[in-house]
This record gives C-alpha cells, sequence and structure tokens, in this order.
C-alpha cells in the first residue's frame, strides 16, 4: 500500500530543519506523496525550494506545495506581502491555493481581515482553477457562505477541507459544492466518536488523510510531535471503521490525493 500526507507543514519553522529526515522516515513507512503546505510568509518562501530539494533526494515520492496565509497571519499584512503572495501563487509548481480560511477560536487576526483574506484566496483560485486548502474552526457558517458562489461551483476541482472535525451537514454541504474532506490524527482520538462517523458516511471518492503535522500526532503516536510517517496512523482508524478492502481504500486514498493536487497517479515524481 502506498499514502499521501496531503497537508504537513515542513516548511514551517518546526520541521524546515530536519525536514530531509522526515522524508526519508516517511518513506520507510510507505508514505510515497507530500504536500507541503504553506502558512505564513515565512514558509510560503521557503516551500518551493524545499519541495524541489527533496524531490531530488527522493525521486520516488511525489512531493508538491501550495502558497496560501493561515487566517492566524494575515493580520496585519500590507500591500507588499499580498503582491509576493500574489506572484508565488501564481507559480505553475504552487499546486494549490492555501492554506486558508477562517479561525474564528483564537481570533489571532480580526474576523473582517479574516474573510478579506479568504475571498482573496478563494478568487485567485477560481481565477488560476487550482484547489484551496481550507481551514476552518468554529466558523463553519462563514466559512460555507464564502464559498457558496458560482465560481466554485464550477470550478473543476475546488479543493480540501483539512482537518475536518464538523458534523454530518457541514460535510454534506462541502460535498455538494465538490470539496473533498480531509482526516486528520483527529479522527483516531478517544472522544471522536462522532467525528468517525462522519468519516465513514464521506464517499471514497472525496476523502482525503493528513497529519497536519508537527501537530495532531494520532494515536499511538500521541504526545509525539506529529510528522508524515504517521499517516498511515489515520488510515488504519478508517479502515477499522469502513466496510472497504484495506488495500482497495488505499489505493482509493491514493488517486484522490493525486487527482486533487492535479498528479498522474501511475508517474513516479
Amino acid at each position: 500500500m502506498r499514502f499521501f500526507d496531503t497537508h504537513c507543514h515542513l516548511a514551517g519553522e518546526e520541521l524546515l530543519p530536519t525536514s530531509e529526515e522526515l522524508a526519508s522516515r516517511a518513506e520507510a513507512a510507505s508514505v510515497r506523496g507530500l504536500a507541503i503546505i504553506s502558512a505564513d510568509l515565512a514558509s510560503l518562501r521557503a516551500a518551493p525550494t524545499l519541495s524541489r530539494q527533496l524531490r531530488a533526494s527522493h525521486p520516488a515520492q511525489r512531493i508538491v506545495y501550495s502558497a496560501g496565509l493561515h487566517p492566524h497571519e494575515v493580520e496585519p499584512l500590507g500591500p507588499e506581502a499580498w503582491a509576493e503572495w500574489e506572484r508565488l501563487v501564481r507559480e505553475p509548481d504552487a499546486v494549490a491555493v492555501g492554506e486558508t480560511g477562517l479561525d474564528y477560536y483564537y481570533d489571532h487576526s480580526d474576523r473582517a481581515s479574516q474573510r478579506a483574506a479568504f475571498d482573496r484566496h478563494i478568487e485567485m483560485a477560481c481565477e488560476l482553477a487550482k484547489p484551496l486548502v481550507i481551514h476552518c474552526r468554529n466558523a463553519a457558517d462563514d466559512v460555507l457562505s464564502l464559498l457558496d458562489r458560482p465560481a466554485i461551483r464550477r470550478h473543476p476541482n475546488p479543493g480540501i477541507l483539512h482537518c475536518f472535525t464538523e458534523n454530518a451537514e457541514v460535510a454534506d454541504r462541502l460535498l455538494d459544492l465538490g470539496f473533498h474532506i480531509s482526516f486528520s490524527g483527529i479522527v483516531s482520538f478517544r472522544n471522536a466518536e462522532d467525528l468517525r462517523a462522519v468519516a465513514k458516511r464521506v464517499p471514497s471518492e472525496r476523502l482525503l488523510i493528513e497529519t497536519d503535522s508537527p501537530w495532531l500526532a494520532p494515536i499511538p503516536h500521541r504526545g509525539k510531535r506529529n510528522e508524515p510517517a504517521f499517516v498511515p496512523a489515520v488510515f488504519e482508524v478508517l479502515r477499522g471503521i469502513r466496510d472497504e478492502a484495506p488495500e482497495a481504500l488505499a489505493e482509493i486514498l491514493w488517486r484522490n490525493s493525486c487527482r486533487v493536487f492535479g498528479l498522474d497517479p501511475e508517474v513516479s515524481a
């Protein structure tokens, strides 16, 4: 079986110094795909170079990156920062737009700034026909409201709600808009029965897995710094709750991951 970690922060401050080692451990754990997600200016700048370096040193892995600014990071950002983001997100190698979205739990950026930044990302994703990588915490109504527009409904591949923790109604509305839904290590937590019920009912062709490294390590790795090599533990949870053969489910997840990032699942990196 082969796995794709669709959301890891290898270009972030915490993981960047050991990114080569982490990619090697992931490869040894049958994690053949990595999506390096940018979330602030530093990781936005680092992700293109890091992805090229890792592709060169790990030719058997599919390694891609996104270009985005997390809602925590959008206030205050001036015109120069936004111009840099726009230049980088337009690069052909940037396969996705994000991490973007809304976070009303921490409110590190004021909500009006978050909504304006999210809108910028949505418009850019629609213009470039690239998928969005969306963060949502305590903000599902506003996320869905901003996404529900004709350009998203016309988008051939609108994107991913990553680290999904919402209810079945939110999942259904995202599926109706054409989104994929990605589950992180949270789905393995003892108190996540409701989330596992949602994960069980998401159609196979819209299902993804991730680590969100360096956070949210899945059981049995709780308490450790998370890393892409742990994504098979997320798969094990889904395998246990879904009525599908493990090999078939793993292959569906691989193909979903490649499709959402515009990769040929049969071609090595």
